[in-house]
């Protein structure tokens, strides 16, 4: 038997042998990336949360520091200065508290969207990779409060489905994955 090769058969075979050698080398690099750049958002979120914490020690020292020196000026004055003096201090008390909490509030707020936004970059990225998934349709939205990983859009077949909303599963564990994906064939 022989084999005849046209014109064009030799670099449509080379062009398509380029493409996916390119198609596994970007998945491999935003892959890489992903990891990176999650690697790279650890520390500063860290650092971030301990900035918070020292605010929040510093704000409560200083709001200590002027409830001593109000408390100071007040005994000299008549009692109804000591009665707003005390009012005045145990509110600046709780105003710092609570602008400790808001600091430490966004620390943890800020670290959670940067995790789910990394569980999002993660999951895309593993169902691109995965040549099973027509994942052109699918959008990934990863809500890190709730710990939700919701799947929308739309895959041609069941099995497409079911494999999306297992790669979900697999890359991001310790979140919930709610599939909506619709079966368009």
């Amino acid at each position: 038997m022989k084999i005849r090769m046209t014109s064009l058969g030799l670099p449509a075979a080379l062009l398509a042998a380029s493409l996916f050698a390119a198609c596994q080398n970007t998945a491999r690099g935003l892959d890489q990336d992903t990891e990176n750049n999650a690697a790279k958002a650890k520390p500063v979120l860290k650092d971030a949360a301990a900035a918070a914490a020292r605010a929040a020690e510093d704000a409560k020292q200083m709001a200590a520091n002027a409830a001593d020196a109000t408390k100071n000026a007040a005994s000299e004055a008549a009692d109804k200065t000591k009665e707003a003096a005390n009012t005045a201090a145990d509110k600046t008390k709780d105003a710092s508290v609570d602008a400790g909490q808001k600091s430490k509030n966004a620390a943890s707020h800020t670290e959670s969207a940067m995790d789910a936004a990394a569980q999002t970059l993660q999951i895309k990225t593993a169902l691109i990779a995965d040549k099973t998934v027509d994942a052109e349709d699918i959008n990934v939205d990863t809500d890190g409060k709730t710990m939700t990983v919701t799947l929308k859009g739309h895959v041609p077949t069941a099995a497409q489905k079911a494999a999306a909303e297992r790669i979900a599963k697999n890359k991001a564990p310790e979140y919930k994955v709610v599939n909506l994906l619709v079966v368009k064939g």
